[in-house]
């Protein structure tokens, strides 16, 4: 019988549980198919990333821990599973093509997770909300002090949303650097996150618009300003890279000092894509 040749179709009333569970595993294998594709070609970009994030901020309303990645994997999975029993596809081949279909629409809705570049630290000399003839008139003249006293408290809420805390991020590879490390960048090896948890703004370390990224024996030096808009903030870091433990963690910065923040990676022989399931991206 040449291929494509039907032989019919079952009724309704005749799919068991043994057809409604092949078609929830084809449903679900169509979508690991297209999680695997989108991590894959996206990389950092990967909706995955921005879908735990929104989990993570949904099971912090409802008193859930952080939700790591594999935990996302499996419920879309899950949807995946249940969805044949809205679509109803009477084939394995539909039921893959359907939930392949279904995630793709999924990752093409929600928008990538990607963060800016790190920005250069400010110059001291700086003064937001003056011009320079401003400053030089404001030297001369004699202003009364209910009008000094306004001026100034405006000056500083102006100054305050354009400060930035000046960081200095060592991360130090215990087991020596890589030679290519352009290429660990460009493949997605080497990763880098800076998150103010103030502001919910993240940056890329690896990405600059117009912070340092300097190379010295086996460290990176990272210098950045981190826009504030506050006194004192609590800053996230997370650093991964192949060959090496993830690392996370945190440190209080405040205007005016420079927090200089040395991160040590660890040695680990567990591939960095098992241990980014293992993680929770909330930031």
């Amino acid at each position: 019988m040449p291929y494509g040749v039907k032989r019919g179709y079952k009724a309704p009333g005749d799919f068991g549980a043994g057809d409604i569970l092949g078609l929830g595993l084809a449903g679900s294998a169509g979508i690991v198919s297209a999680l695997v594709t989108d991590y894959q070609q996206s990389g950092e970009a990967s909706a995955l990333f921005t879908i735990n994030r929104w989990v993570v901020m949904l099971g912090d309303l409802l008193g859930f821990a952080d939700v790591p990645l594999w935990a996302v994997v499996l419920g879309l999975t899950a949807v995946g599973a249940l969805s044949i029993f809205y679509f109803q596809p009477i084939t394995r081949q539909g039921a893959f093509a359907q939930g392949f279909g279904l995630l793709a629409v999924m990752m093409t809705a929600v928008p990538a997770d990607l963060a800016s570049g790190i920005e250069s630290v400010p110059g001291m000399d700086d003064l937001p909300g003056l011009s320079s003839s401003e400053r030089e008139a404001s030297a001369a003249r004699v202003i009364p002090a209910s009008y000094t006293q306004a001026r100034v408290t405006e000056v500083q809420a102006r100054r305050r949303q354009a400060d930035k805390y000046d960081v200095d991020i060592v991360v130090r590879f215990t087991a020596g650097m890589p030679d290519n490390i352009e290429t660990l960048i460009r493949t997605g090896a080497l990763r880098g996150r800076l998150h103010n948890e103030d502001t919910d703004e993240t940056w890329n370390l690896f990405r600059s618009a117009g912070g340092q990224i300097r190379q010295r024996g086996d460290t990176l030096r990272i210098r950045a300003g981190v826009p504030a808009r506050s006194a004192t903030a609590r800053l996230w870091v997370r650093i991964e890279a192949m060959g090496y433990e993830i690392q996370e963690e945190s440190a209080q910065a405040r205007l005016g000092e420079t927090l200089t923040w040395t991160v040590e990676l660890a040695p680990s022989s567990t591939p960095l894509f098992l241990q980014r399931f293992r993680k929770s991206y909330w930031f």
